[in-house]
């Protein structure tokens, strides 16, 4: 059962907005992991641009280089998924074109579900789940 990891998920690991969140989130992302988890190359993007604002781009890049080693796998926005990705902006175009791209992924089967609480990937017709 592999999954997608959206952007949030990402900075809750790095910013839980408390200890018990931080906790339930490393747990719950340890045994995704073990499942299976990728990484669109859109969420490096949204990532960088938040993480390394607060933290420097150093420190970021060092986190996701940290979560590759741990097993995350960073799957490229392709041909087949940027087409899909399309098709649900135009049912959905109000959504922002980041979260279309990573539901994407899972809408086109190549992951099951997308690790998130936002509710755009709902609308998206996406299984989610969080911690």
């Amino acid at each position: 059962m592999i999954s997608v990891a959206d952007t949030r998920l990402l900075l809750t690991l790095q910013f839980p907005y408390d200890d018990e969140a931080g906790e339930r989130a490393r747990a719950f992302f340890q045994k995704e992991l073990a499942r299976g988890v990728i990484l669109p190359s859109i969420v490096l993007t949204e990532f960088v641009k938040i993480a390394g604002a607060k933290i420097g781009i150093q420190a970021a890049v060092s986190v996701i280089n940290n979560l590759k080693e741990r097993g995350m796998k960073v799957k490229p926005i392709d041909e087949e998924t940027a087409l899909e990705a399309g098709k649900l902006l135009v049912k959905h175009g109000s959504l922002p074109f980041a979260d279309a791209l990573i539901a994407a992924f899972a809408s086109s089967k190549i992951a099951e579900y997308v690790l998130s609480d936002d509710p755009h990937f709902q609308v998206l017709g996406c299984k989610t789940r969080w911690f």
